[in-house]
């Protein structure tokens, strides 16, 4: 029996799926790229220390940069025993990445059903400082996602890294009621302290429940002009 099926039997806990898709492009290098590394730890730490919390969320985390990488596999939060490393270089292939991401969520849905095992709406977070260079990928898939999250499928959110981020774009696979927003200055500890205490309230909510009353996104949001 694979470790993945073995977890959902063993730990039979209602699940909320967590994919990160990180802009890992050449744009990234240095600080960017080392403070956003740092968040995705810090909410790696967070997360471990909710009870509640690091026994449901199953993490994800996919980059793209020159090519999709799968950097982790859906797993509780609580088996993940190595700090996340991440490498910036090549282009900005955000469509395939999204593909991939959808597919990964499906299947790791399916897995959930197959061993009766409840599920919260899976959440999806795509972060990036520039726009996509897969154009005609990303046009089919950023419509698929934003109809799946439309229909409650999946829970998307779009942070745009930067002023040369473009929130045009990243709307275009985001709901009409929650559009895109772009991450005060490099603030990405306190965007993973929003989204570990998000998926806080999440995880002790009851599977099915499609409004969860969110911490507000002051402390990392900056404010559009």
């Amino acid at each position: 029996m694979a470790y993945r099926e073995e977890d959902l039997i063993s730990n039979p806990t209602p699940r909320c799926a967590c994919m990160l898709l990180l802009d890992t492009s050449g744009s990234m290098v240095g600080k960017p790229l080392s403070e956003l590394m740092e968040g995705v730890n810090q909410f790696i730490s967070e997360i471990k220390a909710d009870d509640f919390a690091a026994s449901s969320v199953e993490l994800g985390i996919i980059t793209f940069g020159g090519e999709v990488t799968k950097v982790l596999t859906f797993q509780s939060v609580e088996k993940i025993m190595e700090e996340i490393e991440l490498t910036a270089n090549g282009n900005t292939p955000m469509g395939a990445a999204i593909n991939e991401a959808i597919k990964l969520l499906e299947s790791r849905k399916n897995e959930y059903k197959k061993n009766g095992v409840s599920y919260y709406q899976p959440w999806l977070v795509v972060m990036s400082d520039g726009a996509p260079t897969d154009d005609d990928v990303f046009t089919y898939a950023a419509e698929n996602l934003k109809k799946q999250s439309e229909d409650k499928k999946i829970t998307v959110f779009g942070i745009g890294i930067g002023d040369e981020a473009d929130l045009e774009e990243l709307a275009k696979f985001c709901p009409s009621n929650r559009p895109p927003k772009r991450l005060k200055g490099l603030k990405f500890k306190e965007f993973f302290q929003w989204l570990s205490q998000s998926l806080s309230r999440v995880s002790q909510s009851t599977p099915g429940t499609t409004q969860v009353s969110l911490p507000p996104p002051d402390g990392w949001a900056a404010i559009e002009s």
